[in-house]
């Protein structure tokens, strides 16, 4: 017995999906059925994410959608894992050199880029 299961991707995880049956030369279905594709887009987002933290000016406050331009498009669970995520690198020291800066006037976390320390 087989079963028909329907799955939606984000333009990205199907972007990634392609990629990587061309890769691996395997039809589409196939592929989304043997790679995990929102672990790889979370990590790569996440990497993205600490790189452009790292770049921010010292004692600047931002917000972690404020280093995306395409914030608006990505799937809701992508933005919350992300954001949790940074928050609670940052509250263990897992990324020395950011800390949490209060919150903004829409209680939105914001964070700074101490120039002492660098970011990892």
């Amino acid at each position: 017995m087989s079963v028909i299961v329907s799955v939606t991707l984000t333009d990205e995880e199907h972007a990634l999906a392609k990629k990587l049956a061309k890769e691996h030369g395997l039809p589409l279905a196939q592929c989304v059925k043997q790679f995990p594709l929102c672990d790889r887009v979370f990590e790569e987002r996440f990497e993205t994410l600490k790189k452009r933290a790292a770049a921010r000016p010292a004692g600047q406050p931002f917000t972690v959608m404020g280093l995306f331009d395409d914030w608006d498009t990505l799937d809701r669970g992508l933005k919350l894992s992300l954001g949790r995520t940074f928050y609670h690198c940052v509250r263990s020291g897992k990324l020395p050199g950011v800390r949490p800066a209060g919150k903004n006037s829409s209680n939105v976390q914001l964070y700074e880029t101490d120039p002492k320390e660098a970011v990892q």
